[in-house]
């Protein structure tokens, strides 16, 4: 808005200004417009004319008492229409249509928002949908117009974004310092709830056994399941524990993992994440090593949960999504992690690539020699879409994994090298450098692959992490690589013929967060997600704007804040107090509505720099499409609602796996 243009008439109460609107920059179609014959055609605006003259003053500080303001009209697209009410036809509401999205504003007041966004060239992002603005949207928008853009993503209006700051970062970071071999929260695995002895190999029946050392015989095969890593120990876990448990000072609630069942990702039934238990690390296996742990139990006999899990295999949601970078009309969307099937990676993990162009139906046998320490997770955005109308951000997607690939295998790095001359191989100090877990000179030498250069490599083509050689020696008796090899890929295989959401002719699933993509409602016996009863929208914003300092009077009775003090009153009718148990931030609220608009995935392939062939890039894919820390249990029992602080809570009912 770039003028005041004081009015040539006076009236009784002062002076009058028309303000010019910006007219250089609006979104308004008049496509969005009501067609319906009980709508009025654009009836007299000078009204809302008025009431948004003076909020836009007001916005500005150049408000002054005693003038009447007024806009000289409304934006191009948009208008005033009247139609009756539902509930009351004798009654006519007065509504501005016109947004690209068919969104309808009932009143100025709610209007204004939008028309500063208009007002301003696009400079703020436009919220398009429960008062949460779309970021990445307006990043794309700000794109177009600079050309080049590199910004810092933040979402101070999504409740989600600010409730899960702090959390996520130390979350992260607690990932960076511990071992590779650790099970994660928001991972699947292989567990079994009764593990009295130790897992061996017993060569009488070909399979994985529960051996007792005391009694020296055999006790069976474990009930294995597949299940959802909901806590991660307290106490610290040695390599010692992925075989026999070593002496824990805290009861297992601290020391041991809480293992959910994985529920039927189809069915609305999902009362299998009730069957919980907390377990040792040696009842936890990688769920990509089901083929190794399972061989020779016949299909019948496995529990339901194991093809459950298998469903999601070929699906991956990304993790904290922290900063955009493009030059027109490309960019790339920079993430902390990634959720591939089973695993969460995140930067910094060494993990494992499949061999080029491998599949299972060949039946040939490919050894893995290659592991990638992961530097850049990201999404890239090809041909960047502006049109606000449009709810894609791209025409095309692609997740990317970044990094320098290195090999133990001499006759690999001899290979990918093309030189006849002798490869050098990495010093020791240059392999502690170069890896963020310990011990990696236990596989021996380590070579560059590709001379050392940074390779892209998208999200099929990982297996998953590299563990330590003396964890991975512990699990399988070997050092190799590819122990998961044919388990992942032919997982993957199946999740594409048994994934509902997988569209034909598509090979994965992309969900908007980890709980999307397990198709869970509930994790450590709290509603998550969009699933759940305490996300109130209006109830979020008002926290949000009493935390800036911009409240209303409304926004303290809608904020709902439970009392800390005084006599207790009647039993609250509002959810909050529920969300309060699931944040740090208890007065600020939990979680957000995940307002990303729905992308695709890129097919199997390598980037920037192919691997052993040429780059195969088919058809990006379309897709129409957190995980809480509380710890249960008490002292004396493996389940219930301990929580990390010791407060007093009431025991739930125990549900026996």
């Amino acid at each position: 808005m770039s003028q005041m243009i004081e009015g040539s008439s006076s009236s009784d109460e002062g002076n009058n200004f028309v303000i010019a609107i910006n007219r250089s920059f609006s979104d308004g179609t008049e496509s969005s417009w009501p067609t319906e014959e009980t709508c009025n055609k654009p009836v007299g605006d000078k009204r809302a004319r008025v009431k948004l003259a003076k909020l836009w003053m007001q916005k500005t500080g150049e408000y002054q008492r005693g003038v009447n303001y007024i806009l000289d009209r409304l934006p191009d697209g948009y208008a005033l229409f009247d139609r009756p009410r539902q509930a009351n036809p004798e009654i006519r509401d007065r509504l501005i249509f016109g947004h690209p999205v068919n969104l309808v504003y009932n009143s100025t007041k709610q209007f204004f928002p939008h028309f500063y966004y208009l007002m301003t060239g696009g400079e703020e992002p436009c919220a398009y949908n429960e008062g949460t603005p779309d970021v990445f949207k307006h990043a794309v928008l700000q794109l177009k117009l600079h050309g080049l853009l590199e910004l810092d993503i933040t979402e101070p209006s999504s409740m989600d974004w600010r409730a899960e700051r702090s959390a996520l970062d130390e979350h992260i970071q607690k990932l960076d310092m511990q071992p590779s071999f650790l099970p994660r929260a928001g991972e699947v695995v292989l567990w079994t709830p009764d593990c009295e002895g130790e897992l061996a190999w017993n060569p009488e029946h070909s399979c994985v056994q529960i051996y007792s050392t005391g009694e020296k015989r055999w006790l069976g095969t474990p009930e294995w399941r597949a299940g959802i890593i909901s806590q991660v120990p307290e106490e610290e876990t040695v390599f010692q524990d992925i075989v026999a448990t070593s002496p824990k000072e805290m009861s297992i609630n601290y020391s041991g993992f809480r293992v959910e069942t994985f529920p039927d990702p189809h069915s609305p039934d999902k009362s299998y994440s009730l069957h919980y238990k907390y377990v040792y690390l040696k009842s936890i296996k990688p769920f990509g090593a089901f083929e190794h742990f399972l061989q020779n139990i016949p299909r019948e006999r496995l529990h339901p949960s194991i093809e459950y899990a298998m469903t999601i295999m070929s699906s991956f949601s990304l993790l904290d999504k922290y900063y955009f970078k493009g030059a027109w009309p490309d960019a790339s969307i920079y993430c902390r992690g990634i959720f591939i099937g089973a695993e969460l990676l995140v930067v910094g993990d060494a993990v494992r690539l499949k061999p080029t162009g491998y599949n299972t139906q060949t039946h040939e046998t490919r050894d893995v020699t290659d592991v990638m320490v992961i530097e850049e997770i990201r999404l890239d955005l090809k041909q960047c879409d502006d049109e606000l109308k449009s709810k894609h951000l791209a025409e095309k997607y692609q997740v990317r994994i970044r990094g320098k690939v290195y090999t133990a295998s001499h006759r690999r790095v001899y290979l990918a090298n093309n030189n006849p001359q002798p490869t050098k191989p990495l010093t020791p100090d240059e392999v502690v450098d170069a890896f963020h877990i310990v011990g990696m000179n236990g596989y021996g030498d380590w070579y560059h692959v590709h001379s050392g250069a940074m390779v892209d490599v998208s999200q099929d083509m990982i297996l998953g992490r590299l563990y330590e050689p003396d964890a991975l020696k512990l699990m399988f008796g070997s050092l190799s690589f590819g122990y998961d090899l044919h388990g992942v890929v032919s997982g993957r295989e199946y999740s594409r013929q048994a994934d509902e959401r997988i569209s034909t002719g598509r090979t994965w699933f992309w969900g908007d967060f980890r709980t999307q993509t397990l198709a869970i409602d509930s994790l450590n016996g709290e509603d998550v997600g969009h699933y759940s009863d305490a996300r109130n929208i209006k109830m979020w914003q008002a926290n949000l704007r009493l935390l800036d300092g911009i409240a209303r009077p409304a926004d303290i009775r809608e904020a709902k804040i439970p009392g800390d003090i005084g006599r207790p009153s009647a039993q609250s009718r509002s959810n909050f107090a529920k969300v309060g148990k699931l944040s740090k931030l208890v007065s600020t609220g939990l979680g957000a509505t995940d307002m990303s608009n729905p992308v695709s995935s890129a097919e199997e392939g390598t980037g920037r720099l192919s691997i052993g062939e040429d780059d195969e890039e088919t058809e990006e894919e379309d897709f129409t499409l957190h995980i809480e820390q509380l710890r249960g249990g008490t002292e004396e029992t493996e389940e219930g609602d301990y929580v990390p602080d010791r407060e007093p809570q009431s025991k739930r009912a125990r549900h026996d796996s």
